[in-house]
């Protein structure tokens, strides 16, 4: 018996036994869908977020108060606009720098009233930031040193105020002071905020100190001229703040990059942990395939007796039941890949990520597969290999 007439048996073996056969396969098929699914959105996922965060900025850093209650930081130690010139002034490596405070308000507009997250900065945050705008422009260094009362407000934001008129030249009260609407900022999709576009307001930081009654600045943001001068731009940045202040180790930093790569550290060891419990059910869908095996070798024991009386080897009756667990196992990862296509690309769409496959992730599906069929297939092969066939043939 050649290789071809065992597969024709195998595949004749299995067609008499539909049922049993596609419960046999159901746990390769579980596995290799799982494993597929999770890898392809695992994949995915990342390219996603890496994608988000180029969008971010990979040359974009941040600079911070060290919280440390053995060194508490003093009035002394705050940021000001004057450090803010003065890094932009003396750092070749920084491009845009920018302060930032973060805060919320209630604001009020044709007698509705809504709690929005203000940021106030100057000009420069627009390019550190890439933001894009939809309508209008964003305040200039002329509406800052001016403390002019202008605001650039989200897409959400300006439909939930104004709906479907333009938002542009409207007042908003802030604080009972009246902001001149100058632009509105273009809505962007992020697999962060899962189609939710937050209630923001940008404001000049200048008129931001003018009605909060604090000059403070919570941190600094700022662009380095490339992705490789980062490092640079960060320790010139952290240098001249201390040496402004006359401290240490007040302030600390961070950069897109680190955050890039500590993102794509945790989704790859998430992606791994859970490819390996998805390839748990690999190996019981391999425990199925060798007790339906041991089955087959049972009920077909009077054949082996024949089989052997007419002539055929150990190696022959081994090769045809091995080939019958790799049939098994290669039509379940068949099964079990088209139904991790299909579950992979439904969830990406739910969710909102690429997916990505690739013949690697494939091929070593089904390698794994095959590896299983083999490796359980081989108890029950030589069970049946090396049955006396006078014991076989008195089988009833």
């Amino acid at each position: 018996m050649n290789f071809f007439e065992s597969i024709i048996i195998a595949w004749e073996s299995i067609i008499a036994n539909k049922m049993r056969s596609l419960l046999t396969m159901l746990g390769i098929i579980i596995g290799v869908s799982s494993v597929i699914t999770v890898s392809a959105l695992g994949q995915g996922g990342r390219a996603a977020i890496n994608k988000e965060m180029d969008a971010f900025g990979a040359n974009r850093f941040g600079i911070y108060y060290k919280y440390d209650p053995d060194n508490p930081i003093t009035d002394a130690d705050i940021f000001t606009l004057q450090d803010v010139a003065a890094i932009k002034e003396i750092s070749p490596a920084v491009e845009n720098i920018a302060p930032i405070n973060w805060d919320s308000a209630n604001i009020r507009s044709k007698g509705k009233e809504i709690v929005v997250e203000i940021a106030a900065t100057t000009a420069d945050y627009a390019r550190i930031a890439n933001l894009k705008l939809d309508a209008g422009r964003f305040f200039s260094y002329e509406d800052d040193n001016a403390k002019r009362y202008v605001a650039i407000i989200s897409e959400s934001l300006a439909n939930e105020l104004f709906g479907s008129s333009t938002a542009i030249g409207k007042k908003i009260m802030v604080s009972n002071r009246p902001f001149k609407v100058i632009g509105v900022l273009a809505r962007e999709e992020s697999i962060f905020s899962m189609g939710q576009d937050s209630k923001l307001m940008y404001i000049p930081i200048s008129t931001y100190f003018s009605f909060s009654g604090s000059n403070w600045i919570n941190s600094i943001q700022g662009k380095a001229v490339s992705q490789t001068e980062v490092d640079k731009a960060i320790e010139h940045s952290l240098s001249i703040l201390h040496r402004r202040h006359r401290n240490k180790d007040k302030y600390d930093a961070w950069n897109s990059q680190k955050e890039m790569d500590s993102v794509n550290k945790v989704t790859g060891i998430v992606t791994l942990v859970i490819s390996a419990i998805a390839g748990i059910s690999l190996l019981v869908g391999g425990i199925g395939i060798m007790n339906i095996m041991l089955v087959s070798v049972t009920e077909r024991t009077r054949e082996i007796g024949i089989r052997k009386a007419l002539g055929a080897r150990e190696i022959d009756i081994m090769i045809q039941f091995l080939i019958e667990s790799l049939v098994l196992s290669f039509f379940g990862g068949i099964l079990g890949m088209f139904l991790g296509f299909g579950v992979s690309k439904i969830i990406a769409w739910f969710i909102k990520i690429p997916t990505f496959i690739s013949w690697q992730m494939i091929a070593l599906a089904f390698t794994f597969s095959a590896g299983v069929g083999v490796c359980f297939g081989l108890y029950p092969t030589q069970k049946a290999a090396y049955q006396d066939p006078i014991e076989a043939l008195r089988y009833e």
